[in-house]
């Protein structure tokens, strides 16, 4: 965490990170992007306040449709940040690799955390302004009521630590993986995983529950249902789980997780179901710490020179041990003789 402030702290002096800002800002693309990103998103907005005013058919005041609308906006800044940070941070290494100027930048004086987080900083910037730039969109609901500020940077924070996790496993593949192609499919394999497998998983796992307990209650009518609260844990890496959380805590004043953990089991405290959306945030942002600090060993140029060093130490360790084994032996034997 503090290595994470700390580059946070000086992304003003990163180098990576002003030159990749800078070439994405000045490009004519981003700027057409932001463009007609903003034009569809306005256009929703507009089709939304007809539907939900019904000016045209009945001359009545929705005012419930509104909320649905917010809804709508935010699940599509959610779907735009899925699939625009991973175009963004899969080629950032690879494409470097591709051009044949990261060994050129790897000679630098600038080290491999400076330069991993340099550019995941620089892509999600990128998609925050895109992001910043629809907020008078979404700003709009505010006259209608229902939707509070504090509702909108909830939104805006859960959105940043899902960029920060998506992008750091765009980081990391592109590390791993030497084609921009492959490595964003890698990176959209992670979204796979975290978003559908884990909630795949608990599906199951539940399903499977309830069928045994039915099945044993027609045995014994005094059976209690299997515990399986901790596995919903697993949950608290799903970013989807927790941005239907937060929708759910802001308009339907309900918790979905509270519900699952009730009819669960009753092994994890009641913090973990109400403080669902903060510990699920601590923990994205802590595992997309990991998986830049593996990103970040995976770049280092000298990575290979340290791990042999250490066999190296590890064999002198061995040897020296031996010797002394050795020594005790004949110590021994002259001592008998």
């Amino acid at each position: 965490m503090k290595t994470a402030l700390a580059n946070l702290k000086n992304i003003h002096w990163n180098a990576v990170y002003a030159k990749e800002s800078k070439l994405r800002v000045r490009n004519v693309k981003f700027a057409l992007t932001v463009l007609f990103y903003n034009l569809i998103l306005i256009g929703i907005a507009i089709f939304g306040f007809e539907v939900a005013f019904n000016v045209n058919l009945q001359g009545q005041l929705n005012y419930s449709n509104a909320i649905g609308l917010y809804i709508v906006l935010i699940v599509i800044e959610a779907f735009m940040v899925m699939f625009l940070v991973p175009a963004y941070t899969a080629g950032s290494i690879a494409g470097e690799r591709e051009k044949q100027t990261l060994e050129i930048l790897l000679t630098t004086t600038l080290r491999p955390r400076q330069i991993v987080w340099g550019k995941l900083l620089s892509s999600i910037s990128m998609v925050l302004l895109l992001i910043v730039s629809t907020l008078p969109t979404i700003s709009i609901i505010f006259t209608i009521g229902g939707v509070g500020l504090t509702d909108l940077l909830e939104f805006v924070i859960v959105v940043f630590v899902f960029a920060i996790l998506i992008g750091s496993i765009g980081i990391w593949g592109s590390v791993m993986i030497k084609r921009t192609v492959p490595a964003t499919v890698f990176t959209y394999g992670g979204i796979i995983v975290l978003c559908g497998v884990t909630a795949v998983v608990v599906g199951v796992v539940w399903i499977i529950k309830n069928l045994y307990y039915y099945q044993i209650l027609s045995v014994n009518s005094n059976a209690s249902t299997p515990d399986i609260s901790l596995l919903l844990l697993l949950l608290l890496f799903n970013p989807a789980c927790t941005m239907i959380e937060m929708l759910t805590n802001q308009f339907a004043g309900e918790s979905v997780m509270s519900e699952l953990l009730l009819n669960s089991g009753d092994l994890l405290p009641d913090f973990v179901r109400d403080h669902w959306v903060i510990i699920s945030l601590i923990v994205q942002m802590l595992l997309a710490i990991v998986i830049m600090r593996l990103a970040e060993k995976q770049l280092d140029p000298l990575r290979k020179r340290k791990v042999s060093k250490r066999k190296m130490r590890k064999q002198e360790k061995r040897q020296q041990k031996m010797q002394q084994k050795l020594a005790k032996k004949q110590q021994t034997r002259t001592s008998h003789q």
